[in-house]
This record gives C-alpha cells, structure tokens and sequence, in this order.
C-alpha cells in the first residue's frame, strides 16, 4: 500500500522541485551576499492546512545550530525568506506531540538546505509521522453477546497496573468504542500491554490482554475484538507490512467455554470417594460437539462410545447429565485418581477440568517398592470400607496359582502387604482381595531382567603384539582372564575357537582350554588350561590367580547355563592327584578332572590363590563354610563329554548369609582341576561357549 502525499504550499506558492533556482522574482529583496529560499511542505494525506505546525529555520555552523525563525501557522511564513549565505536546517512539526491521545497524531521532519548569494533555494520538508496509531475494534457480536460496560486499556508498560494507570504513574487509552488512538513511546520503552474487560451474562466476567514487544512509530496495530463460531478459541497475531507502514492485527476472539458442576456436591473436594454414584451437569452457550473423560491414560468418548458404569444423558445439543456409577472404577486403577474431563463446543468453547477420586484396588508397583535380590516385594492398596474384616493382597507369576498375604492397615487408608519370591524377567499380576472377594482392578508388572556377565557370549577377543590371547575387547576393560601369560612359552590355555562353536550359536566363537607343558631354560611345570574371572600375574614359574571382580547384580540368579564339550587325559604331569579329603598331593592316579564353579561374594578384595603356597588353595567342598561366600554352585568332571551340550550349575545361597547383598563374583573353567598343584593331563581341553544366569 503507498500511502497518498500532498503537498501544502504556504500562501499560494505552488511546489518548488528544483534544488536551487536562479530564476528569482524581481519583487524579492536581497542585499549584498544573501539569497533565499522558497518552502514548501509535504505531509500525509490526511494532514490539512488547520492542523497545528511549527515550522523552524535554523542557521548551522559546524557543529551549533542557532534558531533564527520561528513561525506558528503557515500563514505567517512568507513567499520566499532572504538570508545570509551559508548553511541551514529547516524543521517542521505538524500537530502536538503528546504521548498519549485520541484526537491527535504528530508529524515530524526536517531538511538541510544551502543559501547562496543572488540564488533561491527551493526547500521541501517532509513530516513524517512520528504517532504510532493504536486502534481496537470491537466487532458487532461483542455488543450483542457481553453486556454494556466493556473496555479495552492500552497502556505505555509491560503489565497491566490498574492502580498506576489510574494514578497516571503509566499513560495509558482507554477504549468504549472502535477507534484510533494515538501514541509517542518514551525513550527506553518498547511495549505496549493492552487489557480487555467484559462481562457475559452467562459466563460472568471475562478478560482478555496480551503484550505487544517492539512497538515502532509511524506503525498502525490493531486489536479486534471478536466473538465467532467458526473461531479457534485463541490469539491469533498478525502482522503485515507494506513500503510505508507495518501493520499489526492482534484478533482477539470471544467464545465462552461449556460449565462442569456437580449436582449436589463440590467437584472441587480434594477426593471423591467411589462408594457413591455421582451426576455432572455440562452446559454449553453452543451444540457440544467433544465430551472426553480420560482416566488413569484410557481416553473415552461420552458422546459416542461411554463405557460401563457412566451414563451419558442429552437434554439437548447444549446440555448433558454425566452420572458416574461406583462399578466404573472396577476398571480403574487403585489410589488417587483424576478424572479429566474434556469439553468443546462449536463456537470453539473448551473446558478441561480434573475430578479427583480415592479410587479402591492396589496401587501400582515402581522399581523402588521390591528388591529383586532379596525377593522382597511390598504391594500398596487403597480400601474405602474401613469396616472390612480381612484385607489381602494376592499376586501370580501365571495367572493361575495365587500368592495371598496379609494387607496392614496405615495412614488415609492405604493397606501394605509384603511378599518373597519376587523374581527377575516376570509378569506379575497383582490384586486386592477383601473380605474374600476381589476388589478395585487388578493389575501387572513387569520386571526387568536379571544383569549378565559381561563377554558372556565369548565373542569379544583380542591378541596383543606378542601373541597372547585375552579374552575381551582392546581396549575395554578385562572381565574374564586367563594363564596365558605364563604359560605363552609353551602354548597357550585359552585361545578364541571359530571353527567349533556350540550348535545354535548366533556368535562366532567360543573358547577353547587346553592344558599344556610350560618349560623355560630347561625348568618345566604343568600349565591348566584355565578361563576365570579376575587377574593373574607370574613370579618365576609360578602364578597367582586373583578370583573375583566387582559385578552389580540387579536380582539373584538361580543358576547359571553354559555350553560345553570336554576331553579329560590321564594325569602325565605334576607330583600326584590331591586328596578329595586333605587337599594334598598323593600318588598321581586316574584321569584329569573338569572343574566348574560360581561363586557369589562380599569379599572387599580378590581372593589370592597362590600356587607357590598350598594354604591358599581351597577345594569345593570349602564354600559352604568360606569366609563372605553367599551362594555358590560347580560341577566336578573326570568323564569326558566330547560333544557340545548344555550345562546349568544350581547355585545354593547359605542361610547364614541371606541378609547379605554381593559384590564380587568368581566364575571359573578349567579341563584340569589339580592344575594348581601342577597336575593334570596335556591331554585335558574344554570348549565353553554362551555362559547365562537364570533368574
């Protein structure tokens, strides 16, 4: 949009386009070493010639500008206006500059021009405006649907202050009707914050107000008021701007919103008990075109679909009865519940609003209310009949077999009850029970599965620089280890295997243990073949294995599962077989011996084994007694099983440590149990493959 100029021309001198002109009217007077000028005024259309103007000229001398004329209507400034030669400045306001006002808008401009000797300058000044206009529009249907008395503020601030507006500590307008209004910023502010006050008869008082940031001069905003049904129920700004002036359109639309009210009771009560059938009354200033209620993350459509226990009654398209029965919360969880109610008409009319009841059934469970590793599992349950004679809560792995125990009575009503056994990886389903009937809705949960041992899979390897195999990732951090160090002069015990893995594997490797003669510079000793978890290190030929490492358990395992294959020799090396019953060497007899165990600790360090000192040696028989051993669990194996197949090692936890929580877990494999005696059979290997705990 261009915005139409005109020009005023002051007594009858048409436009002068002409920077300077030498084509001077004989009847202008000029002495020696002046010139002059001839001025004219271009304004937007709508300034005429009996606005207020003040026109200056100014004479400029570097930096000083010292006024000269002054002239207060147009009809006091002459034809053309001899001065001196030299440099001036002509400044030009069209109306009063107030900061607020709603009959006025102020025009400002000013031009620089040069006077020479003998020669007129033409000089046009063009006001520009300085106002920035403020309108608001009230729609027709605002009349027609809120009562007489509405206003719209529009105040010079960044919140709306009723006090300092009233005071006129912040300028401010004040709109009855739809117009203009005219406003100057003041140094520093850029926002205008604008306040609508109405009142409908239905729906009482209503407020609307909004800020606008960046308010520029010279700009037309404009607030509209509207009240509409093809409405979206919001503030919708909008700006638009053309080669001359920004346009703000700031559309504020009216639609009351439907009404929820409890009939004969205050929805608003912390917590509505279930025990009692309840009706809600909705109304609407428009056809209801949604009614939700969503509970407990279950959304249900009143109008179309209610479900059991509610009943939805239309009156007509603006006015309904929801009645509420108690049978609707047997699906609904137990404990504080909100009702949310969602409602909205065609006029863009909504209403959301929460009910809150004390909803009776168990409570759902969280990570924080059982203890996987202990089996202990504590149940929460909301009971409303403070009469009822026994409060149960049972719960079922299967849905068929049913744990029932013993519910204790607490605070507002709420029932606790502890159970055993809770186990990783399963799908509980939980209940209350009172008095022998089911009450409230059951519910589920799932526990997370038990932690496994890292590499469990044995898929993770690699070969240092010199040749040595470690059984995890370079780079990360060791879990399993193995002897190879000491016994890489003579081949190694443990070696990554890809071309025999355990039938079924989704990996590609498995872990081949094979016992072998370690010799150096003559001196030889028997090396196991050996996977642990924990360290190792060598001093001479001999090495110590330090069993254990930190491992967080989420839950306790029940056993643990490997795939194994296995050739026991017979004993070739090493100063005998070990009593079952001492633990000392005796005459070498018989064939190896495949040794498997778990161990689960609270040991704060490793446990050393020493095989330079037989004291530090222990056999299996030792870890019902061991010192901070928890549960433990192995296999002892002299026949050979040269085919692959699935093991599992129960784990027994010692009663005299079940109040005890772990830290540090030992799982090894050997072909060759004496192996810290140096005894065994270089004929002795193990593959193991896919090592799980079952929980």
């Amino acid at each position: 949009m261009h915005v139409m100029k005109k020009i005023l021309a002051f007594m009858s001198l048409a436009l002068v386009v002409a920077a300077c002109s030498k084509d001077i009217d004989s009847s202008v007077e000029m002495a020696q070493g002046e010139g002059a000028m001839r001025f004219a005024l271009a304004a937007q259309s709508d300034v005429t010639a009996d606005d207020s103007v003040v026109i200056k000229i100014y004479k400029v001398d570097g930096e000083e500008q010292s006024l000269i004329r002054r002239y207060d209507s147009v009809n006091d400034v002459p034809d053309y206006l001899a001065l001196l030669a030299g440099n001036y400045v002509a400044k030009v306001q069209v109306g009063q500059k107030r900061a607020v006002s709603f009959d006025e808008k102020y025009y400002y401009g000013e031009s620089e021009f040069e006077v020479k000797p003998s020669e007129v300058a033409a000089v046009t000044v063009d006001c520009k405006l300085q106002s920035t206009i403020v309108a608001v529009k009230y729609d027709a249907t605002v009349a027609e649907k809120l009562s007489e008395g509405y206003f719209t503020t529009v105040a010079i601030a960044e919140s709306y202050d009723k006090e300092a507006i009233a005071s006129g500590d912040v300028l401010s307008l004040t709109y009855e009707e739809s117009k203009d209004g005219y406003v100057i910023m003041p140094e520093g502010q850029t926002s205008l914050y604008w306040h609508f006050e109405g009142t409908h008869p239905v729906e009482g008082d209503i407020v609307k107000e909004g800020l606008i940031e960046n308010i520029k001069s010279a700009a037309r905003y404009t607030i509209t008021l509207k009240y509409s049904k093809d409405a979206p129920g919001n503030l919708v700004f909008e700006a638009t701007v053309d080669e001359t002036m920004e346009e703000y359109d700031d559309v504020i639309i009216f639609s009351p919103d439907p009404t929820l009210i409890g009939d004969g009771f205050d929805i608003g009560e912390d917590q509505l008990s279930t025990t009692a059938s309840r009706t809600y009354n909705v109304a609407s200033l428009a056809a209801i075109s949604t009614m939700t209620l969503n509970v407990s993350g279950t959304e249900y459509d009143l109008l179309n679909s209610a479900p059991a226990g509610i009943t939805v009654e239309k009156t007509d398209d603006l006015t309904y009865k929801v009645i509420i029965t108690d049978s609707f919360f047997a699906q609904v969880t137990g404990g504080a519940q909100a009702l949310t109610f969602h409602i909205e008409d065609i006029d863009g009319g909504k209403l959301t609003k929460d009910v809150n009841y004390l909803v009776q059934g168990v409570m759902p469970l969280t990570t924080s209310d059982y203890d996987l590793w202990f089996g202990n599992v504590t149940f929460k349950a909301t009971v409303l009949n403070s009469a009822a004679s026994s409060v149960k809560i049972a719960y079922s792995v299967d849905g068929a077999t049913w744990t029932e125990i013993a519910a204790t009575a607490g605070a507002d009503g709420i029932y606790t009850a502890t159970g055993a056994d809770f186990a990783a990886e399963k799908n509980y389903t939980y209940k209350l029970v009172v008095d022998s009937v089911d009450a409230g809705k059951p519910l589920t949960h799932q526990t997370a599965a038990g932690a496994q041992i890292p590499n469990g899979d044995l898929e993770s390897w690699f070969t240092s620089s010199g040749g040595v195999v470690y059984p995890y990732a370079e780079g990360t951090s060791p879990f399993w280890l193995t002897g190879n160090d000491g016994a890489a002069m003579a081949g190694a015990t443990l070696t990554k295997s890809s071309t025999d893995v355990r039938p079924g594997s989704t990996g590609q490797y498995s872990a081949y243990l094979k016992s072998q003669k370690a010799s150096v510079m003559g001196i030889g000793k028997f090396a196991a073949g050996n996977l642990f978890v924990g360290t190792f290190s060598m001093s001479g030929l001999n090495g110590t294995v330090n069993f254990g490492r930190d491992f967080k358990f989420t839950a306790k395992p029940k056993s643990l599962s490997f795939w194994m294959k296995h050739n026991e020799g017979t004993i070739n090396e090493g100063a005998g077989t070990p009593s079952e019953a001492t633990g000392t060497p005796s005459e070498a007899t018989g064939t190896d011996k495949a040794t498997i165990m778990v161990i689960i600790t609270n040991w704060d360090t490793p446990y050393a084994v020493n095989t330079a000192d037989t004291s530090t040696f222990f056999s299996m028989a030792d870890l019902a007694t061991m010192e901070g051993v928890i549960g433990y669990g192995y296999i002892e194996k002299r026949e050979s099983a040269t085919e692959w197949a699935e093991y599992t090692i129960d784990i027994t936890y010692r009663e005299d440590m079940k109040s005890v929580k772990p830290k540090k877990l030992v799982v090894s494999f050997t072909p060759s149990g004496f192996g810290d005696y140096f005894t065994g059979s270089t004929d002795s290997w193990m593959y193991v493959d896919d090592i799980v705990f079952n929980y």
